[in-house]
């Protein structure tokens, strides 16, 4: 954005909090370099002034309660083994992270083209206000020799995630297990 008219006049040097315009010099701060002890006392006197700001401490107007008179009121023993017991049920058999870490063990980067179209075949579309919404499609034909590695990876990411969401992790899971190793494309092949 360029500004039309006349340039502003020059600020003072010390106008740190104005605005900086293009061309403006670079505002820098005043410097005073003074040696240790000066330095030190400089130090001194600062804190002293911020301290003096409060008044001093008092002794406390009414003594606390003490520990035996009722001040206090008795506690129950946590119950810690139902809850473990929810969190447990409550979270699924099969996770997102154990699911990639299937999908890239032994430095996986997808399914091969003809296994890749069948786990696609097991990915439903999602329903919305405007009619079906379909995963994006495999990297497979004409594509697969021109897409790199991570790209194909990270669609098969999506497609995973696109399991999680649908509720079918566990299928895709098992999918992704039953296949050989050498159905799988791996880094640094063709």
């Amino acid at each position: 954005m360029t500004r039309s008219g006349p340039k502003p006049p020059a600020r003072p040097a010390g106008g740190l909090d104005q605005p900086w315009y293009a061309g403006d010099p670079i505002p820098v701060p005043e410097v005073v370099q003074s040696d240790g002890d000066t330095a030190w006392q400089m130090f001194n006197e600062i804190a002293r002034q911020h301290d003096a700001r409060f008044a001093p401490t008092a002794p406390m107007t009414v003594p606390p309660p003490a520990l035996g008179d009722g001040a206090w009121a008795v506690t129950q023993p946590a119950l810690r083994a139902p809850l473990q017991a929810q969190k447990r049920a409550a979270q699924p058999l099969i996770t997102l992270d154990a699911a990639m870490l299937v999908a890239r063990r032994n430095n996986r980067v997808c399914p091969r083209p003809v296994r890749w179209t069948e786990f696609f075949a097991l990915l439903p579309p999602r329903k919305t206000a405007r009619g079906e919404l379909r995963p994006p499609a495999p990297v497979t034909g004409p594509a697969w020799d021109v897409t790199p590695p991570l790209t194909k990876r990270l669609c098969f990411r999506e497609h995973i995630e696109w399991a999680e969401s649908a509720g079918l992790l566990e299928s895709a899971m098992a999918f992704m297990q039953s296949m050989r190793e050498d159905e799988w494309l791996h880094m640094g092949e063709d």
